[in-house]
């Protein structure tokens, strides 16, 4: 027999499973040409006017920023880690999401358009205290490093191609439990360059 309480849980779960669905359609059907290899510098002061129309999405919220120097790849097998830069009072879901039907944060990499599976390390999530059915959430919250541990094949064909070119998918929450339309963040990784982009 359900109970009121999971009954009520259960509801809001299948709510936020659908408008998350809904944003998902409608970010996928508004004929966003954004290309996957450029940079997303990190501003203070917003999205340029007309960046991008429609419904707000997690990329409103939360940024990507590589960790240290990018020479660990000029010389032996090194990793990229790359950094979470999530606005005040929100958070992603960990990796592995703490439900089956939580968006998990999950990276990728490619090189000239073509996947490359580089290893992946996530870091632990923190417990936090939004509960579903009794199961506290794991999120990270901003600063969360994810790493990509290149072998040296990776790393062979990384120094051909020159760039690295990754994504994040990410589904920003606030604290309070609103929850934004997931975002694949972009971000190239020019290993041509001497400083850190």
């Amino acid at each position: 027999m359900v109970t009121r309480p999971k009954a009520w849980l259960a509801g809001i779960a299948v709510l936020l499973i659908v408008i998350a669905a809904a944003f998902v359609l409608i970010d996928n059907n508004t004929g966003n040409t954004a290309s996957t290899t450029q940079t997303a510098p990190a501003s203070s002061e917003g999205p340029a006017p007309g960046a991008r129309t429609g419904l707000a999405d997690s990329s409103d919220k939360v940024r990507l920023k590589i960790v240290g120097e990018n020479k660990a790849l000029i010389g032996d097998t090194g990793e990229i880690v790359l950094a979470l830069d999530i606005d005040p009072g929100w958070h992603v879901n960990a990796n592995p999401a703490s439900m089956e039907f939580l968006i998990p944060t999950v990276a990728s990499s490619a090189v000239n358009g073509q996947s490359l599976d580089i290893p992946i390390q996530y870091p632990r999530g923190r417990v936090s205290d939004i509960t579903l059915d009794d199961t506290a959430l794991e999120v990270y919250d901003d600063d969360a490093s994810i790493r990509l541990l290149p072998d040296e094949t990776h790393t062979a064909i990384l120094k051909e191609a020159g760039k690295l070119e990754m994504t994040v998918r990410v589904q920003a929450c606030s604290d309070e439990g609103v929850c934004l339309a997931p975002a694949d963040l972009p971000l190239t990784l020019n290993l041509d360059d001497t400083n850190t982009q």
